[in-house]
């Protein structure tokens, strides 16, 4: 059997998972932008002076070692949260299946 509180429990929970994966997109996204401005302003100032690509983003790696590192945590706070968003749609999915069992034997599931 299921009870309206498993019902709303499983909607509360997408509606948290939402804005959760919400907030780590933001900070994800706006690690991102401060990482690509760093690159330009260190590019710009001298400091790279790799003659081909490859060099060129090795220096930055190296020089920007902490921020790269901020944005790969972002990267997979987000990876989680999106599995957590997962995890409670098919808790509600997992509840609609269940009523429409109730709803095809007459409640006798």
């Amino acid at each position: 059997m299921i009870t309206a509180e498993q019902i709303n429990a499983a909607f509360g929970a997408v509606a948290v998972a939402t804005h959760v994966l919400a907030s780590s997109t933001e900070i994800e996204l706006q690690r991102r932008a401060r990482l690509e401005q760093f690159k330009s302003e260190a590019i710009a100032a001298g400091q790279i002076d790799g003659k081909n690509a490859e060099a060129r983003e090795g220096q930055l790696r190296a020089l920007l070692a902490e921020d790269y590192g901020l944005l790969e945590k972002a990267a997979r706070d987000v990876a989680q949260d999106r599995m957590l968003l997962t995890v409670a749609q098919l808790e509600v999915d997992r509840c609609k299946t269940l009523l429409k069992l109730l709803e095809v034997t007459g409640g006798q599931a």
